[in-house]
């Protein structure tokens, strides 16, 4: 069954345009009120599922995917540690548990929501964490249990973000800090559509509207999601993103985001970021 969405997932917005439609059932509209894109028909959860399986089991292109990412993947969990030195730790989407290793015990207790069997297995073994198979609202996990919560470049999956960010908050700590890396939307257009695309991937675009990937964010759309579902967004941080490339894509991607990266004090600029980290805490 293909589902619709009447309304932007993030702010609620009932206009939109239509953004991107290759002559599938699915297709992507972008919000006119936050300019987030977003699937609407999408393609239905079995299907959607399955596919986020298949890529993120573990396996070799797993464990080749996660070593390219480990270096932002550091940056990141230094920039959490400034703000959260200790404690209980839930990453959603944990795949093959790399980021733990950011957040050695006995200063943190590990633990994960993972979707492939395979993959959250991995994380248990490897990283001495405890690691539930499923969606994050199935674990039914106790009121405040964490002192931090984080969600790795998988915000795009979820069905209702909006239900999820609620159900972060009643499990997250009062002081406890809600950490989301995302994409930043317009550097991640420039790159998959058009000339760019050509040249890193020899295809003139890369998005698909029957993919898993329901929403692209705004940084607009972000806060106004957080704030919805009660959570403020205390920073934000640019953070490299390490790429499998060749040597000329790699080095025009480091002196990009070189430019971009006081893009902190400027919010709105996030958007051209590859890649950015969104901190939040609960209102009081």
């Amino acid at each position: 069954m293909i589902l619709s969405r009447s309304e932007c997932p993030l702010c609620a917005g009932t206009v939109s345009q239509l953004w991107m439609d290759q002559s599938k059932p699915t297709h992507y509209n972008r919000c006119r009120s936050c300019g987030t894109v977003y699937a609407s028909p999408y393609a239905p959860p079995e299907e959607r599922f399955a596919w986020l399986d298949e890529h993120f089991s573990a396996g070799d292109l797993a464990e080749q995917n996660a070593a390219y990412r480990q270096p932002a993947l550091a940056v990141e969990a230094e920039l959490i540690k400034h703000h959260k030195t200790t404690g209980r730790l839930l990453d959603i989407g944990c795949n093959l548990g790399d980021f733990f290793a950011g957040f050695p015990d006995p200063a943190w207790q590990r633990f994960g929501v993972e979707l492939s069997p395979s993959a959250a297995a991995h994380a248990a073994k490897t990283y001495q964490a405890e690691v539930f198979v499923g969606q994050l609202q199935e674990a039914a996990y106790p009121s405040a249990a964490f002192d931090l919560v984080t969600m790795i470049d998988m915000f795009y999956y979820l069905d209702d973000p909006v239900s999820d960010l609620h159900e972060v908050g009643r499990i997250v700590k009062p002081d406890g800090l809600l950490a989301l890396e995302i994409t930043g939307q317009r550097y991640q257009f420039l790159r998959s559509r058009g000339p760019l695309c050509w040249l890193a991937e020899k295809r003139w675009t890369r998005l698909d509207s029957a993919s898993p990937y329901l929403h692209w964010p705004s940084p607009q759309g972000m806060q106004r999601v957080l704030e919805r579902a009660g959570l403020r967004v205390i920073a934000w941080y640019p953070v490299p993103h390490i790429t499998s490339g060749n040597a000329i894509i790699r080095f025009a991607l480091s002196r990009y985001y070189s430019f971009f990266k006081a893009a902190n004090r400027h919010p709105s600029r996030l958007s051209y970021v590859p890649k950015y980290l969104c901190l939040a805490q609960p209102f009081h």
